[in-house]
């Protein structure tokens, strides 16, 4: 079967973070909130920590520096949703017990993308976030993808191979 996914957000977060911070701690998809104590008390810590997973949002990765936490949300698609999360995020981190272990220390966020603009600069510098241009050559490919994909020849291109899917029953 085709895929109807690429997956290249997990991969990109492994490799800025080999790249970037391969000397330190660093967790991936780290959940971060509250779990309530009183769900730890009826069922244990471990238990209450997999019942509240599906409701605790999900930041990338977190790495573990000697004065700071940086947390990270790396995005190829819908850029500014992921900006917006990062924020909203760092007000968790405190909240969060698996991260408590490495607290007190300030946060530092980072959205990691395959390419910038002004406007993606300008609100990241007024929301405190960091924005870092990580692009492999497998992931240029993806960009200029992206950003070919409104125009003309494009779209046809992309209709035939969905017709053809459709006709082959593939998807």
């Amino acid at each position: 079967m085709a895929r109807k996914t690429r997956q290249v957000e997990t991969r990109l977060v492994a490799e800025y973070l080999m790249s970037s911070y391969s000397s330190y701690t660093y967790l991936t998809k780290v959940p971060l909130g509250v779990v309530p104590e009183s769900l730890q008390a009826d069922v244990g810590y471990n238990k209450a920590l997999g019942v509240m997973r599906p409701f605790r949002p999900e930041v990338d990765a977190v790495v573990v520096l000697p004065n700071y936490l940086v947390i990270i949300e790396a995005k190829v698609w819908s850029v500014v949703n992921g900006l917006g999360k990062i924020p909203l995020y760092k007000t968790l981190v405190p909240l969060t017990p698996e991260l408590k272990q490495y607290m007190p220390r300030d946060i530092i966020m980072e959205l990691v993308v395959g390419w910038s603009y002004a406007n993606l600069e300008h609100m990241a510098e007024a929301a405190g976030v960091r924005v870092k241009v990580f692009c492999p050559a497998w992931l240029q490919e993806v960009v200029d993808s992206m950003h070919k994909y409104w125009t003309p020849e494009y779209i046809a291109e992309r209709n035939r191979k969905l017709s053809l899917r459709e006709y082959f029953g593939i998807e």
